[in-house]
C-alpha cells in the first residue's frame, strides 16, 4: 500500500493532516496475475462461467477487506475492468469467436445473473 500524508479541511475551516493509502503498484499486478492465471490458459475453457464467478467472487472479497480504503476506489475501479475483460476474453474463447469485444454485453449479463462481485 502507497501511504501519502496529505492535507485536508473540516467543515468550519479546520486544518488537519490526514493520511491516505492506496494500492502500490506490486500489488496491482499481483492481482492482475491471478485472474491472468486463472482465466488465460486452454485447459480453463472447459469450466463453466458460474465457476469462475465462485472462485473470483473468492479473491474479490478478500482483495475488497484487504485493499478498501476511502482512497483506493480509483484503483479498485480499474481493477474491475481488467477482471470483467479477462473474463470477456475467455467467454469469446470459449465460443470460438474471433472478436472478443462483441461478448461484452453478454458477459456483463451474465455476471449480474452470477452476482459477481466487485472491488469498488
Amino acid at each position: 500500500m502507497h501511504h501519502r500524508k496529505t492535507k485536508a479541511e473540516t467543515g468550519q475551516k479546520r486544518v488537519y493532516y490526514t493520511t491516505q493509502q492506496w494500492l502500490c503498484v506490486k500489488a496491482e499486478k499481483h492481482v492482475r496475475e491471478v485472474v491472468k492465471e486463472r482465466l488465460a490458459p486452454p485447459k480453463m475453457r472447459h469450466v463453466s462461467f458460474e465457476e469462475h464467478v465462485r472462485w473470483l467472487n473468492l479473491r474479490i472479497q478478500g482483495w475488497k477487506n484487504y485493499y478498501a480504503t476511502p482512497y483506493s476506489t480509483k484503483w479498485m475501479t480499474k481493477l474491475d475492468g481488467y477482471i470483467r475483460q479477462r473474463l470477456t476474453k475467455w467467454y469469446a474463447k470459449k465460443r470460438q469467436r474471433s472478436n472478443w469485444r462483441s461478448s461484452g454485453q453478454e458477459v456483463k449479463l451474465l455476471s449480474h445473473m452470477h452476482r459477481l462481485k466487485a472491488l469498488a
